[in-house]
C-alpha cells in the first residue's frame, strides 16, 4: 500500500469516527492524511469541521485558511471561515469573508444569513435587517435567519418581535435543533416581565439538555426573582453537582446564600469560585460586601480594589461596585469605576447619574454638572438629574440657576418633600444674597454731611 492509499484510508476512518462523535480519533486520522497529502482542500475543510465540534475555533480557522489557500472559490469553506471569524470576535474580517462569497455567487444565501448576526453584534441593526430581507430572496424559510434577526431585535429591546422570530425559527428548525433558542426565549420573556413564560422556556431547554449548567443558573436567578427561593437553591446546588469545576455554580450559590444572610457559607462559595477562576467578575465585590457587613473596613477595601483591577464590564456589577466603594470611603476608586462604566457603556444613563453624584462628593461640581447634562441629553425628562443640578448650583452659589432647574423638574411632574425643602432653602439663600448685595452697594457711598 502506497502513501496516497494510506491517506485515503485514514480519511475514511476519520469520517467513521466523526459519525460516531469520536472527535479526538477523527482529528488524529485526518491530520495523518493531510501530512501525507497536504494539497487536498476538502480534507482541511473536514479538519475544520472536527475542530469546530471540539470548540477549538482558532485551530479550525487555520484549517479553513489552509483549505482556502488551495481552493479560493469554495463557498462552504469560506462560509465556515466567516462563522469562526465571528466566533473568535473578528467581526470585520467575518463580514469581508461573507462579502467574498457574495462576489463569487450572489445567490448563496448563507453569506447574507450569517451577516445578520455579525452586524447585530456590531450594533449595526439596520444592516442586519437588510441582510435578513436579502437572504429571504434566496431562501424564504430559513430558521437561522429568523434566529439571527431575533438576536438583533432583542438587543434593541424589541422583545415581542424577537420572540416571534425565535418561535418562527423553532417551527422551521425543530424544537431540539437550535442550541440555545429556549434560553433566548426565556431571557426575552424575563426582560419583558413575563416570569412564568420565562421559567417554562428554561425548563424546556433543560428537558432537551439536562446537564446544561448555564440554564440551571439562569433559572435559579429567575426563581429568586419569583420568590421561589428554595427551588432556586436547589438549582444552584444541582449546577455544582453537575459541574464541580465550573466557577459559575459556586458564584451564583454564593449570591443566593448572601440573600439568606448566610455570610460565612457565602464567603466559602465565593472563594471556591475564585480558586477555579481568579479572574471571575463579581466574586471579590461580594467578598468585600461581606467584609463590610462584618465591620472589616480594610478587608472590604482590599476586596473591592481587587474587583476593580479585573476591569469588569457588566453595568449592574459596576454600579454595585461603585456604591460599595463609596460606602467604604473609597470615593476616588468609585469615581474611576464609574468613569470606566460610561466609557464602555456611554448610553448607560444610570452610569452618568452615579458618576455625577460621585463627582459632587469629591467637590468636582463642574464635572458633575457636565455629567448631569449628558443624562439630560439622553433623557430630557429625567427629574433626578435636574434635582442634582439644582443641588450642584446651590453649592457653587448659583441660586437662581438652581431654582430654574427645580422649576423645570416641577413642570415635568416631580413633586416630593425633598424638592420642596430644597426650593425653600434656595429661595432663602437667594433672598439673603440679594439683601447682602444691596447692603454692600449702600456701603460703597459715604453718608451725606450736614451743613
Amino acid at each position: 500500500m502506497n502513501d496516497w492509499s494510506d491517506a485515503e484510508r485514514r480519511v475514511e476512518k476519520a469520517q467513521q469516527f466523526f459519525e460516531q462523535r469520536k472527535w479526538h480519533e477523527a482529528l488524529r486520522e485526518i491530520r495523518a492524511a493531510t501530512s501525507i497529502n497536504p494539497y487536498n482542500s476538502s480534507w482541511f475543510f473536514n479538519m475544520g469541521l472536527i475542530l469546530d465540534e471540539m470548540g477549538r475555533f482558532e485551530e479550525a480557522l487555520d484549517a479553513y485558511r489552509q483549505a482556502d489557500s488551495i481552493d479560493a472559490n469554495d463557498l462552504h469553506t469560506l462560509n465556515h471561515l466567516g462563522v469562526d471569524l465571528y466566533r473568535t470576535g473578528r467581526l470585520d474580517r467575518a463580514i469581508e469573508t461573507f462579502q467574498r462569497i457574495e462576489q463569487i455567487d450572489s445567490t448563496f444565501e448563507p453569506s447574507y444569513c450569517n451577516r445578520i448576526i455579525v452586524h447585530a453584534q456590531k450594533g449595526e441593526h439596520e444592516l442586519a435587517e437588510e441582510m435578513f430581507y436579502t437572504a429571504r430572496l434566496y431562501k424564504e424559510h430559513c430558521p437561522h435567519c429568523y434566529y439571527n434577526i431575533g438576536c438583533s431585535l432583542e438587543a434593541r429591546g424589541l422583545y415581542d418581535k424577537a420572540i416571534f422570530c425565535w418561535i418562527r425559527s423553532l417551527d422551521l428548525h425543530g424544537h431540539g435543533q437550535q442550541a440555545d433558542i429556549h434560553v433566548r426565549l426565556g431571557q426575552a420573556y424575563w426582560k419583558k416581565g413575563d416570569l412564568e413564560q420565562a421559567r417554562r422556556h428554561f425548563l424546556t431547554d433543560l428537558r432537551h439538555n439536562p446537564g446544561r449548567t448555564r440554564t440551571l443558573l439562569e433559572l435559579g436567578e429567575l426563581l429568586i426573582e419569583m420568590g421561589r427561593r428554595d427551588e432556586a437553591g436547589e438549582k444552584f446546588r444541582r449546577a455544582i453537582e453537575l459541574s464541580p469545576n465550573h466557577p459559575g455554580g459556586y458564584y451564583h450559590h454564593g449570591r443566593f446564600l448572601l440573600l439568606s444572610d448566610e455570610d460565612e457559607d457565602a464567603a466559602e462559595a465565593f472563594n471556591a469560585a475564585l480558586q477555579l477562576d481568579p479572574t471571575l467578575a463579581g466574586a471579590h465585590m461580594h467578598l468585600g460586601r461581606i467584609c463590610h457587613r462584618r465591620g472589616d473596613l480594610e478587608g472590604a477595601r482590599n476586596q473591592l480594589r481587587a474587583e476593580l483591577q479585573l476591569r469588569p464590564d457588566e453595568p449592574k456589577l459596576l454600579l454595585e461596585l461603585a456604591n460599595l466603594l463609596m460606602d467604604t470611603g473609597e470615593s476616588r476608586a468609585a469615581l474611576a469605576c464609574l468613569k470606566w462604566l460610561v466609557t464602555i457603556r456611554p448610553q448607560q444613563v444610570s452610569g452618568w447619574q452615579n458618576l455625577a453624584v460621585a463627582q459632587f462628593s469629591r467637590g468636582h461640581y463642574q464635572e458633575g454638572i457636565a455629567s448631569c447634562m449628558t443624562v439630560l441629553s439622553k433623557e430630557p425628562d429625567d427629574t433626578l438629574a435636574m434635582y442634582n443640578l439644582a443641588l450642584a448650583h446651590e453649592h457653587i452659589g448659583r441660586y437662581e440657576t438652581a431654582l430654574m432647574w427645580l422649576a423645570r423638574a416641577r413642570r415635568r411632574g416631580a413633586v416630593d418633600i425633598a424638592l420642596q425643602r430644597l426650593e425653600l432653602r434656595l429661595r432663602l439663600l437667594w433672598f439673603r444674597k440679594r439683601v447682602g448685595k444691596t447692603v454692600r452697594r449702600w456701603l460703597r457711598f459715604p453718608l451725606g454731611q450736614g451743613e
